[in-house]
């Protein structure tokens, strides 16, 4: 929900702000490169959010994610 959200956002933003760390960080969250993990925090964040947002912090770590050999 909301909390799982805010959580994704907040921690994305920081993550976003360290490049080195952002694929990392994208994959403990739950961003891989195939996409969403079933039950992770992101898979959380995205059923709160419904259509994601180009540009957005969601996508950003989404795409950091794919471009990274993270599971």
């Amino acid at each position: 929900g909301f909390f799982t959200w805010a959580l994704v956002t907040g921690v994305g933003v920081g993550a976003l702000m360290f490049p080195p760390l952002t694929a990392p960080i994208a994959g403990y969250l739950g961003f891989g490169s195939a996409g969403v993990a079933a039950g992770s925090m992101a898979a959380g964040a995205q059923s709160y959010v419904a259509n994601v947002a180009a540009g957005s912090v969601f996508a950003k770590l989404q795409a950091a994610a794919m471009l990274s050999p993270t599971p």
